[in-house]
């Protein structure tokens, strides 16, 4: 299995009531222990962080940007120190997302300006909640603000992407992630799994608390994972849950999840509620696909923070083999600051729960078979390298890298590749045992280029009832070596 460690809701801030140190040793001595459980866990092979990386600061705080400063701080020494006990320092394999909390509302605030009751547009309700509107209203002052510089109220995340920028500072082996993206794409398991970490605060400000990521970002990033697969699960990150109580507005669309369905996502991770939920999320297009989406409990928020019955937690994704489905397993600081298996009321009171999605379908509806994608796309380039860019050696290390056995087109390629390089040991070492005449006549030649006169006539006594050789063929063969003999007498 390959194995994810899910944490959320960080709220680092200086005066938090848990230190780095107590909250890593909590996470260290949790290892110890799950890995003799029963079932035994899995120690995580990547990390996910999905937002809420701070607690944040309230209008009009003294030194706001100071005090952002200092929160970002305790954060990048918590997850840098987080690397080095479980990843080896390799942060490539953390995956962070900002939340509603990692947001300035000081920065969105100033950009905006106070309307005039004489200006309020008419029907003020619809236009409130237009997509992408420049209205904001203030439950609390029952006064409408106008966002008047959009320059400055796109900078409300700059502290967040400054940290982000410092955190993965001098790694250049990701797959693109960059700082004030929509979108960051990883890699993780050798190319095997895809991540596309989301923004989901979209238009989420100090007035406006609702979770939102456009739609075009998510077909973007559809079209270029599909550039770059293929790949045997991708998975998306974000911050807003899609689910909760009545009254509450600070919810993401749930359409959102389901477009993400339709392109081929099949694990959703989320955090914001501070507990835990695990659901499959369908959408019905030519059949039914499922998504299993899954948030984790706030790692380390204040207790007056947690909802009534929620404890501090994180979750680990063990993934199957065939990245069908997902073990999801819940831990939780129940006692002395120190975290151990959850008792999940929904889940008869196990601490995990097996849950499985369906396959992604290809173009003809059929489930996606990305090793053969991968071997089509392979094919492909080495094809065009052969025949458009004339680099038979580049050709021949794409095909190395692929099983053909039984692709004849592909040994066909690798063979002209081999012919072309002009390197006939590397021509005796992919054609092994001939499959056709061409094969066996290419073979032939290779060994009298390297002196194996008696292999080469062996070839003509082996495969010459396997292959059905004519007998003018065989002939012209058995005087080659012959002359070869003469020749190097």
């Amino acid at each position: 299995m390959y194995s994810i460690l899910h944490i959320t809701d960080l709220h680092r801030a200086i005066s938090d009531p848990i230190s780095n140190s107590e909250l890593l040793s909590a996470l260290i001595c949790d290892q110890d222990s799950y890995q003799q459980e029963d079932p035994p866990i899995r120690p995580p092979d990547a990390i996910v962080v999905s937002g809420d990386i701070i607690q944040g600061v309230g209008l009009n705080t003294p030194n706001s940007e100071q005090e952002l400063s200092s929160q970002y701080d305790v954060a990048l020494d918590f997850l840098s120190d987080l690397a080095k006990r479980f990843l080896n320092g390799d942060r490539s394999k953390i995956i962070i997302v900002p939340g509603n909390h990692d947001i300035d509302w000081n920065v969105s605030f100033s950009s905006m300006e106070l309307v005039d009751d004489s200006k309020y547009p008419k029907n003020l309700p619809s236009v409130l909640f237009e997509k992408d509107s420049p209205y904001r209203w203030d439950w609390k002052s029952r006064q409408l603000y106008q966002i008047k510089d959009q320059e400055l109220y796109s900078q409300r995340l700059a502290a967040f992407w400054n940290f982000f920028k410092k955190f993965y500072s001098g790694i250049n082996n990701m797959m693109r992630v960059e700082p004030w993206s929509s979108a960051n794409l990883y890699s993780l398991d050798e190319g095997r799994i895809a991540i596309a970490a989301f923004n989901s605060c979209h238009g989420n400000d100090c007035f406006s608390f609702h979770g939102d990521i456009p739609r075009e970002v998510i077909a973007q990033s559809h079209i270029d994972l599909k550039d770059l697969g293929p790949w045997r699960l991708r998975v998306a990150v974000w911050h807003h849950d899609v689910e909760g109580p009545p009254y509450r507005h600070d919810y993401m669309d749930k359409e959102i999840v389901r477009g993400m369905i339709g392109r081929g996502f099949r694990l959703g991770l989320y955090g914001h509620q501070h507990r835990v939920q695990i659901t499959p999320q369908n959408v019905h297009l030519l059949t039914q696909e499922t998504m299993v989406v899954a948030s984790a409990g706030s790692l380390c928020a204040g207790l007056r923070e947690l909802p009534m019955g929620a404890y501090r937690g994180y979750s680990i994704i063990e993934i199957h083999d065939d990245y069908s489905g997902a073990r999801i397993h819940v831990r939780e600081m129940r006692i002395a600051n120190l975290f151990s298996r959850a008792i999940l009321q929904d889940f008869n009171g196990r601490s995990y729960v097996d849950l499985k999605w369906t396959a992604p379908l290809d173009a003809a509806g059929r489930p996606e078979n990305p090793a053969e994608l991968k071997h089509l796309e392979t094919i492909r380039n080495a094809e065009y390298a052969i025949k458009v860019e004339s680099n038979p050696l580049k050709a021949l290390r794409l095909l190395s890298a692929i099983d053909l056995k039984n692709d004849s087109f592909g040994r066909l390629l690798a063979v002209s590749a081999a012919v072309k390089y002009g390197d006939p040991t590397k021509l005796i070492e992919i054609i092994g045992n001939p499959q056709t005449i061409q094969e066996l006549l290419f073979l032939f030649d290779a060994k009298l280029a390297t002196n194996s006169c008696s292999e080469a006539g062996a070839l003509i006594t082996e495969y010459k009832d396997k292959l059905n050789l004519p007998e003018s063929i065989m002939n012209e063969l058995q005087t080659k070596v012959k002359l070869k003999r003469l020749v190097k007498l």
